[in-house]
C-alpha cells in the first residue's frame, strides 16, 4: 500500500472526532495512527460500556468505527445504544469486523468492513460516511 492511496485530506471541520472502538490493542493502535496522521481528532476505547461513558462525557461523535467482537457488549449492542439516543442516533458507524459472513439486517451501520481492513477502503468508506 502507498500512502497516498490511503491518505484522506485532512479538514478537522468535517467531522468533529471519531470514537474507535476495538478490544485488540494493536488493532486500535493501527486505526487511530492512520486516522490521526490524516488530520482526525481520534478517541479510543476498549469496550462498548467505556464508549459510551466517552460519548456521555465528551458529546455526539462525528463518526463511530467499531469492532463487532468486543467483549461483554458487541459492537451491533453499541451501535443499538447509540441508535436509540436522540443525540447519537444519526451518527455514521463503520462496523469492522472478521466475520465475512456478517450481515446487518437492522441496517444499524453506514458501512461494514471486514478485517484486515485496506486502509484504502476505510479512507474510502470514512469519506462516504462523513459526506465528503
Amino acid at each position: 500500500m502507498q500512502t497516498s492511496e490511503a491518505r484522506i485530506p485532512p479538514k478537522k471541520m468535517d467531522c468533529a472526532w471519531v470514537l474507535l472502538v476495538d478490544d485488540h490493542d494493536d488493532g486500535r493502535e493501527l486505526l487511530g495512527e492512520f486516522l490521526s496522521f490524516n488530520g482526525y481528532e481520534v478517541e479510543g476505547c476498549s469496550s462498548g460500556e467505556d464508549a459510551l461513558e466517552l460519548v456521555a462525557r465528551r458529546g455526539r461523535p462525528g463518526v463511530v468505527i467499531t469492532d463487532l467482537s468486543l467483549g461483554l457488549m458487541s459492537g451491533s449492542d453499541l451501535a443499538r445504544r447509540l441508535r436509540r439516543e436522540t443525540t447519537t442516533a444519526s451518527v455514521p458507524i463503520l462496523a469492522v469486523t472478521g466475520h465475512v459472513t456478517f450481515e446487518d439486517p437492522e441496517r444499524l451501520f453506514t458501512a461494514v468492513l471486514v478485517k484486515p481492513v485496506a486502509l484504502p477502503d476505510l479512507a474510502a468508506a470514512l469519506r462516504r460516511a462523513i459526506g465528503r
